[in-house]
């Protein structure tokens, strides 16, 4: 591949084209129209952490795949479009759906969701990225079983870099499957409090943050409104509290904007936790006054100022 870029951090995932309807007065229900006062749409999924990154200053790279389709299409322009290097990313000639329909109301939403099947080559794609690319960080925007883990993992060790890992809704949370380890094989796991209670098999969330420091090196619960977990192998932890940035439009994505805010500190400002995850909640406290996950990421400048004066 032979870029002439090092990376800050290569986030390792692919695209969603989301539709976005906003201001329900009511919840659909079957049988019954309901009309939306405005439809957005925008990318998701992993265009909204390296969009994120991308404002904050941080030298991005988007492993991620993209198809033949005018989703596929719309969002790998409004990327290159902004400015993100898409030198990693690949096009398919075949297509490439991965679409949702985002329904805000009440400060939740719902979801309808379809999405062409994984290109069968797609963990070897992302490995051939870490072996040939320099790199300080690897961010993987999905849970991913063990034996698929550890390739990745071993890749980004072998030249010094860190890697961190979301959980999202996957299957592995509905399955018996080797949570300790994969845990344990990175640097820092982001699930949101409702991941971490189904891994710990707990509704306590005090004692899933505890058992997940067992088993893992820095752990960071992200609870919404309430804020964040963050804490290391020590066994200590603590919370880190949200901000109120205004109304909350759309929830949508805030989770994937947190992780810019947090992995921008961590990887290229070294900072403490607890500020990692400062930069996390603003991050993602901005991203609910708008609809999308990325339309209101800040700039760094807009950052450190919610920094100094919250």
């Amino acid at each position: 591949m032979n870029l002439d870029t090092t990376y800050d951090i290569i986030v390792l995932g692919d695209y969603f084209y989301d539709l976005i309807f906003s201001g329900l007065q009511a919840f659909p229900v079957l049988g019954q129209e309901k009309i939306s006062r405005d439809l957005v749409t925008t990318g998701g999924a992993a265009y909204i952490t390296v969009r994120s990154l991308y404002r904050l200053g941080a030298r991005v790279g988007w492993r991620g795949h993209f198809g033949s389709d005018e989703y596929s299409r719309e969002i790998y322009q409004l990327a290159a479009g902004e400015g993100i290097d898409m030198r990693l990313a690949r096009v398919s000639d075949l297509p490439y759906r991965r679409v949702t329909a985002a329904l805000p109301f009440q400060g939740e939403r719902a979801f309808i969701t379809y999405a062409d099947p994984i290109p069968t080559d797609r963990h070897p794609f992302w490995l051939e990225a870490l072996t040939t690319c320099e790199y300080r960080h690897v961010h993987l925007t999905g849970a991913l079983a063990l034996e698929l883990l550890a390739p990745l993992a071993t890749a980004a060790r072998a030249v010094g870099a860190t890697i961190s890992m979301d959980c999202q809704d996957v299957a592995l949370l509905y399955t018996d499957c080797q949570w300790q380890k994969i845990i344990r094989m990175v640097d820092v796991f982001m699930p949101n409090a409702r991941e971490a209670r189904l891994i710990a098999k707990t509704d306590d969330l005090d004692a899933a943050m505890r058992l997940l420091l067992d088993w893992g090196r820095t752990i960071v619960i992200k609870d919404g409104a309430s804020g964040a977990l963050v804490g290391e192998g020590t066994g200590a932890y603590t919370r880190v509290p949200a901000i109120h940035a205004g109304l909350c439009v759309d929830t949508t994505g805030a989770g994937d904007c947190f992780n810019a805010g947090f992995l921008y500190n961590y990887v290229c400002e070294a900072a403490p936790l607890e500020t990692c995850a400062s930069y996390g909640n603003i991050c993602g406290g901005l991203s609910v006054t708008r609809e999308g996950g990325a339309t209101h990421a800040p700039d760094l400048a807009t950052l450190r100022a919610w920094l100094t004066e919250g």
